[in-house]
């Protein structure tokens, strides 16, 4: 072999015959190796940037490096590189060839010179490779490895690059051995040793899109244990830190040290916020956390399992079937748990892409099983305070409903009370649709309906799903069926008030109930109050504007000041039957002029908005007056006769009440009252 030329050996294992020797060269069989077997080796597995990297950051632990720098792209072109730097033992020239130009080459089944197994790097880190083929894992993003090592036995340098395009041509076909490229091949050297280690840049890169930094680091964290067990292995992205994967977001249970006495393994050790176990007769360790809000990341959401520093399965909830306690806190959970005996076991149980165990194999079993018991009970314990919780979200909330509570006979509030603490047990259910929910349960049974179902959750251990739909079916129809008995009630009364507006029966009195509820002038007065502090200003402003003159209309009228948050409504009635003029609008205009000019003199009132209406009768009746009108509408002040701002009100109860019956058009009873209303019409 020439100096610039270096063996890339692929490893086999062929069967000789008895009689091999005995035979000619023709009669012969050879072993030819391909050079595209490399797709075959799985490279299609690391296609993206995360995982080929990670595979070249697990070579920089098994080569003892302290610091691995890795560097992105800024930006995609034919330029593009992507680089990772160790400052691990590196390798001789010889050892380009034994060991990383051999192809599943299984170190940890290699004694060292002094027969010494390799299963551990010369510091004694347990070495994470075992399959000889992560070395290659660049070429799922790229299509030129080029490798730069530098010995910190020899000093010597070598550089060579392997081409993707290259290894899948004809060339590379044969039992015969092929060059290389070698770009330089310095020989030892003192002064090199101290500059040990290997840098690996990826080129022609074969990426859609530029790697995210922020994206990359994280998810570099949840492969490797490099913060928690790993101080003397440090990673730098672009020359930032790998985050601490610990730093899940909102918290709410962190298992094993929130374990209650009666709660905890037994034979479980507990060191800082870590259990230990054994499993059979081998050690783990393992740490479950459970969030306030639902995890939405996948990489996040499961449990991970790691062999040393490095992921071998990725999170997942141990092959639980449904039907399960708690079942719903799966979306809530992220643990790890480390199992390194798993990659010391005689066969390999972790697959290529280091992503997942097979867990049909016999080894791995008792882990599998403890998964499931552990987080079986973990999930249990889950539903169990989340539940706990939600009781006592319930005794600050409860109080709400204290008084409607305290209403009901003793054994009805315990029947209620007991029904909507079942209903916290339910993990779907947020704070405000438990709300909802329990309400719309207390105003069921204060209506005297669901009495059966309501009985029936209080007494169920268990919230089952076809209970639970019901009561959320029925009680939202209860609930359309509540509003749609008072919004039909208010059209009644509306009504009523109407036939006497027409038979000029308004009296004062009737004037006042109209006062105290806005609602019988529009549904959208339903959050207007009367506002009081404003009197002294109303009465002066009349005053200033004559509408306190006698025997015009609006003499003893009801001056009505209507407000809902800082918009006040000025209301002027005149009495059935009178007619206002041109005079009477210009003085109610006034009115309401010297009005907003008060209060936008007196902040501290805060009314940022004054509107105005007067309720009259044949207000169109005169010449000019329609045009007056619509001026005063542009003005933000209406003038309507009795006739018409009653009947719009039905009118707009009316569709209120036709909306609530959509919502559950099957439903007679809604329908029921829908019909009794039109016949009134």
């Amino acid at each position: 072999m020439t100096s610039n030329q270096v063996e890339l050996t692929i490893t086999g294992q062929a069967a000789t015959h008895a009689d091999a020797n005995n035979s000619s060269e023709d009669e012969k069989l050879y072993l030819r190796f391909h050079g595209r077997i490399i797709d075959s080796l799985g490279i299609q597995m690391y296609q993206s940037p995360v995982a080929a990297v990670a595979e070249l950051i697990a070579n920089a632990w098994d080569a003892d490096g302290a610091l691995v720098q890795v560097e992105l792209p800024a930006n995609l072109n034919e330029e593009a590189v992507i680089v990772v730097q160790d400052d691990g033992i590196g390798m001789t020239f010889a050892e380009c060839q034994d060991f990383y130009l051999n192809v599943g080459r299984n170190r940890r089944e290699e004694k060292d010179a002094e027969g010494h197994s390799q299963s551990t790097s010369p510091d004694g880190r347990p070495v994470l490779g075992r399959k000889g083929i992560g070395k290659f894992a660049g070429f799922g993003i790229a299509e030129v490895l080029e490798i730069d090592t530098t010995s910190s036995k020899t000093g010597e340098r070598t550089v060579f690059w392997l081409d993707l395009q290259d290894l899948r041509s004809s060339a590379y076909v044969g039992t015969t051995k092929k060059e290389v490229p070698i770009l330089k091949k310095l020989p030892p050297s003192d002064d090199r040793m101290a500059h040990n280690g290997t840098r690996i840049t990826l080129r022609r890169l074969k990426l859609s899109r530029r790697p995210s930094e922020s994206v990359f680091r994280s998810s570099m964290a949840r492969r490797f244990l490099i913060n928690q067990v790993a101080d003397e292995f440090k990673v730098l992205i672009n020359g930032h830190g790998v985050p601490d994967d610990n730093a899940l977001a909102g918290v709410e249970f962190d298992f094993p040290t929130d374990y209650n006495d009666d709660e905890r393994p037994r034979h479980l050790r507990i060191s800082g916020n870590v259990g230990h176990e054994l499993v059979g007769a081998d050690q783990i360790s393992w740490r479950v956390r459970f969030t306030k809000v639902p995890i939405g990341t996948d990489e996040l959401r499961g449990i991970s399992v790691f062999c040393g520093i490095k992921l071998a399965q990725s999170p997942f909830f141990f092959n639980l079937s449904g039907g399960l306690s708690g079942q719903h806190g799966q979306q809530y959970v992220s643990g790890q748990v480390q199992a390194d005996y798993l990659d010391k076991l005689p066969s390999d149980v972790i697959t290529t892409e280091r992503q997942r165990i097979n867990w049909e194999l016999e080894p791995c079993k008792p882990l599998e099983d403890w998964g499931k018991e552990r987080l079986k009970s973990l999930l249990s314990i889950w539903k169990a305070r989340r539940a706990a919780a939600k009781l006592r979200q319930i005794d600050d909330k409860v109080e709400q409903f204290s008084v409607r509570l305290d209403r009901l006979k003793p054994s009805e509030k315990r029947t209620v009370r007991r029904a909507i603490e079942r209903l916290a047990t339910i993990e779907a259910l947020s704070d405000d649709q438990f709300a909802d929910l329990a309400s719309g349960v207390l105003t069921a049974w204060e209506g005297g309906r669901l009495h059966d179902l309501i009985g029936d959750v209080s007494r169920i251990s268990e919230m089952d799903e076809g209970v639970l739909l019901s009561l959320l079916a029925e009680t939202q129809v209860l609930n359309a069926l509540h509003v749609a008995e008072a919004v039909r009630a208010k059209a009644e009364v509306i009504e009523g008030l109407r036939r006497r507006i027409r038979e000029r029966e308004l009296e004062n009195a009737v004037r006042d109930y109209i006062a105290e509820n806005p609602w019988l002038l529009s549904p959208e007065w339903e959050t207007f109050k009367i506002e009081k502090s404003v009197k002294a200003i109303l009465t002066e402003a009349a005053r200033e504007a004559d509408l306190d003159s006698e025997d015009d209309g609006l003499n003893k009228r009801v001056d009505l000041a209507l407000s809902s948050g800082r918009q006040l409504v000025v209301v002027e009635f005149m009495r059935p039957g009178l007619t206002a003029d041109r005079d009477h609008l210009n003085r109610y205009q006034f009115y309401v002029d010297i009005l907003r000019e008060r209060l936008g003199a007196n902040t501290q009132l805060g009314f940022d908005t004054v509107s105005g209406l007067l309720v009259a009768d044949d207000l169109s009746r005169r010449a000019g007056m329609r045009e007056a009108l619509r001026r005063l509408v542009a003005s933000d002040m209406q003038a309507i006769e009795w006739e018409g701002l009653l009947g719009r009100a039905r009118a707009q109860w009316e569709e209120f009440l036709d909306v609530l019956v959509e919502r559950a058009p099957a439903d007679e009873r809604l329908a029921g009252l829908r019909r009794q209303s039109a016949d009134r019409e």
